[in-house]
């Protein structure tokens, strides 16, 4: 019985296993076409010059259901809203946020440093990151590290 680690107890308790299925959490399918006139939507938000109502908008409702694509799309609307602010009206944007938009604001942070399109704006996506733990402090990353849900 000095091997009493290596016993593999899931052979006798085969009810208690949990599939990877199950430890998904559920997120609402969301179509390519949906994502197209959201991204039509923020497009027209940042045309009048609105980029809070645009920022809230394109997090408000993240694609956590859609395909690698949809995800994408998004993520290419988010980016193009954070370039379009200027760097002093940053800290106003983050403050009028609430919690959870700023949660996803700090996902979609990390997923585009994490992607192409998001490095090819290095310096800009790293002064939002910035800006937003100085307003926020470390909580959202620590809710970022332990979500399951992705954008």
């Amino acid at each position: 019985m000095e091997d009493w680690r290596r016993i593999d107890i899931d052979v006798y308790y085969p009810e208690s296993r949990i599939s990877e299925e199950e430890l998904k959490p559920y997120a609402k399918p969301v179509s390519l076409e949906e994502i197209q006139i959201k991204a039509q939507q923020i497009r027209s938000l940042l045309s009048k010059g609105s980029f809070i109502d645009a920022l809230a908008y394109a997090i408000d409702e993240p694609p956590f259901g859609g395909d690698a694509q949809t995800k994408e799309l998004h993520l290419k609307s988010v980016v193009d809203i954070l370039t379009a602010v200027k760097q002093s009206e940053i800290s106003s944007i983050v403050k009028q946020l609430t919690i959870d938009q700023q949660d996803i604001l700090v996902k979609y942070l990390y997923k585009a440093m994490g992607s192409k399109i998001g490095q090819q704006q290095g310096g800009i996506i790293l002064s939002w990151f910035d800006k937003t733990v100085e307003i926020t402090g470390n909580g959202p990353i620590v809710r970022y590290i332990s979500d399951r849900n992705t954008v």
